[in-house]
């Protein structure tokens, strides 16, 4: 397989191929109308992915990512989230979660947490 193929089935990997645990930083976010198109609340436990797998769609509604779920562990704790957005600041592997999520794994004083998360 040359180089480009296979940094193109890197960076097109998705959630079926992504069954591995991946390490980042966890924050919260106030929600509202997010890149999948959905109008959601700070209650609700929704979360905001990197770029990297949202993906770049010429209408982020379409994102396959959209409705996804991930089990995230922070310090206090596992929570399922569902995906809502996208955030464009995230490195990688962190996720941006809503403020009722992040109460569930950290203290919201904390801001940034370390956290794993998986498909689910």
């Amino acid at each position: 397989m040359s180089v480009l193929a296979l940094w193109s089935a890197v960076l097109t990997a998705g959630p079926a191929s992504a069954s591995a645990v991946h390490y980042g930083d966890g924050t919260w976010y106030n929600t509202g109308v997010g890149a999948c198109g959905w109008n959601n609340n700070d209650g609700q436990l929704v979360v905001a992915i990197s770029p990297r797998w949202y993906g770049n769609q010429p209408n982020p509604n379409n994102s396959p990512a959209c409705g996804k779920q991930l089990r995230v562990r922070g310090p206090l704790g596992v929570v399922y989230v569902t995906i809502v957005d996208k955030c464009p600041s995230c490195k990688t592997d962190d996720l941006d979660l809503s403020p009722a999520a992040f109460r569930q794994i950290a203290d919201l004083n904390a801001g940034r947490v370390r956290i794993q998360w998986v498909w689910a």
